[in-house]
């Protein structure tokens, strides 16, 4: 009788214990839930006023730099001599050489470096002047691009990605002036990027090109498809990027392209800046990528042919293994101050939480609940790019973007 009585009371105990504990754990998780989700900023310098006016042209001797402007009867080349009210001043190529180019990666190819620099520095040429505006994209070239993740220190360490990695990056480049569609639902974030220019096919035989073109993009993401379609386990294995990141007008590029004399010192040197309705949010300093420019492209080379999955097609890092394509564009990483951070310790908290009262079934791990968590947590503060959003992409030396976030759908795969 007494053991009974015994084995009755230790199980009372047990019921009440397990219960206060239950009541804590709804207590601590209403108290956590209760707390704002936190989305801090980098920086808090302003965009001088004016500075988009105009942006510095390298000397001819030391880079080439192009724009494509529409003459009514097709695309034109200048070679670009000024940027300055708005308004961008060159020689036309094929009015100053007798030619038909179209691309300034054409016209490279078929007369080369001395004879542009040249014509840029002719003075007995007639310069045209026309709108930032009403530039084209900065080449004209196929859709199959690369895309590096995390190549910057200070991004690996706000993703919680301890390496860099590659993923195909597929879709149309978009000029310097697009609008981008908000899209219906997803969460979008910017990626201000150095694009590097393939001018011929570049393989292990050819080795590193003497000259590379470089171009301003922005990696445009919908962070919300990313994070539905990761694989947690193996974030660098890259699972999910090329779909998030290659939705249509995903491909922002600069109104200028630059090739320069030496590339891999004129690279270096750069500052990219990218502001958000004026406020600065990114600034990256190609000379600290984690990969220098020569890695990037050695690692493509190298990774043979494997494929990624993008919303249920394989996707190769090129169509031809081992060949980056003339007109390829590697973006070569963005730095810290994107919008995403990988979830902090409430939202793990809450994942956890979520993921244990449900038994497991509300998400296919305690990692993904907590991106759960962190994605409605971003919905309810509205911290991503909105409809009205006016975001600036520049750098000395290399052009600008303008995009304005506009409402409307921007995908059939969302």
């Amino acid at each position: 009788m007494r053991t009974m009585s015994r084995r009755r009371k230790a199980a009372t105990i047990s019921v009440s214990v397990a219960a206060g504990l239950a009541v804590a754990a709804v207590g601590s998780y209403a108290v956590v839930r209760a707390i704002p989700a936190e989305f801090p900023l980098v920086y808090s310098e302003k965009i001088e006023p004016g500075v988009t006016q105009a942006v510095d042209i390298a000397d001819p001797a030391t880079a080439l730099t192009f724009a494509r402007v529409d003459t009514g009867a097709g695309p034109t080349v200048l070679a670009v001599t000024g940027y300055a009210d708005h308004e961008i001043t060159g020689v036309d190529i094929n009015a100053a050489a007798g030619t038909a180019f179209t691309d300034p990666i054409a016209a490279f190819d078929t007369l080369g470096y001395p004879a542009l620099q040249e014509i840029a520095t002719d003075t007995a040429l007639r310069r045209a002047t026309v709108s930032s505006a009403e530039v084209l994209t900065a080449i004209d070239t196929h859709s199959d691009h690369i895309g590096t993740g995390t190549n910057y220190v200070e991004h690996q360490a706000e993703a919680t990605i301890e390496e860099p990695y590659l993923f195909p990056k597929v879709g149309a480049l978009t000029d310097s002036n697009e609008p981008l569609p908000a899209g219906e639902g997803g969460l979008l974030d910017y990626e201000v990027e150095l694009g590097l220019v393939a001018l011929d096919d570049i393989t292990a035989e050819t080795g590193t090109p003497e000259h590379m073109g470089l171009v301003l993009s922005n990696d445009w993401t919908d962070r919300e498809l990313l994070v539905s379609q990761i694989e947690v386990d193996n974030l660098t294995g890259g699972a999910g990027f090329t779909n998030a990141k290659s939705q249509p007008g995903f491909f922002s590029t600069g109104d200028l392209f630059v090739i320069p004399a030496d590339w891999q010192s004129y690279y270096k040197d750069l500052e990219l800046d990218l502001f958000v309705n004026g406020d600065l949010r990114q600034r990256a300093h190609p000379v600290d990528m984690v990969w220098d420019a020569p890695t990037v492209i050695e690692m493509v080379l190298t990774i043979g042919d494997r494929t990624w999955d993008s919303d249920g097609e394989q996707i190769p890092l090129t169509p031809e293994a081992g060949v980056i394509s003339r007109g390829t564009v590697i973006q070569s990483g963005t730095p810290e101050g994107v919008i995403y951070r990988a979830p902090d310790t409430r939202q793990r908290f809450l994942g956890f939480m979520e993921w244990a009262g449900s038994l497991g079934t509300n998400a296919e791990s305690v990692v993904a609940s907590a991106l759960d968590v962190y994605v409605r947590d971003a919905h309810e503060a509205g911290v991503y790019l909105q409809p009205g959003d006016e975001i600036v992409t520049r750098a000395e030396g290399l052009g600008q973007i303008f995009t304005t976030i506009v409402p409307g759908p921007r995908s059939e795969t969302e």
